[in-house]
């Protein structure tokens, strides 16, 4: 079980404290964090705070600004949140926080292997070949 007070969050949003406020009690509720695990919620509310800032600047600035020659460039925070983005995702997979990430899990669980056919002959194979 990890506390949203052993995440330090100085100068970090309302919106990423909310964010991981919520992530904390799922992962929780789901037992599925440990203590040893407060270093990877850490990156992932880097990731979403780095996401949420470059995303933001996106939106105002819009994906094109205007070098100091006149021209149009990339704005640099198309690559910033991208960067982020998928780190954002990598780390939310690793915790289950994903709708795809959270069925795969679900699936590994001995509850529903129990009622699972192809399990179950898995199971009863490897029971046959214990046996002789």
């Amino acid at each position: 079980m990890i506390k949203i007070e052993d995440l330090d969050m100085q100068g970090v949003s309302d919106e990423t404290k909310m964010f991981m406020a919520d992530v904390i009690e799922k992962l929780n509720e789901n037992n599925a964090v440990e203590p040893c695990d407060l270093c990877g919620i850490r990156m992932l509310l880097t990731s979403y705070e780095m996401y949420r800032t470059a995303s933001k600047r996106l939106i105002e600035e819009g994906p094109f600004t205007t070098d100091k020659k006149g021209n149009k460039t990339v704005n640099e925070a198309n690559s910033v949140t991208k960067t982020y983005y998928f780190q954002l995702i990598q780390l939310m997979k690793e915790f289950g926080l994903t709708v795809k990430s959270r069925e795969r899990i679900k699936a590994l669980t001995p509850e529903v292997d129990q009622n699972n056919e192809i399990m179950n002959l898995l199971k009863k194979r490897e029971e046959d070949i214990e046996i002789r």
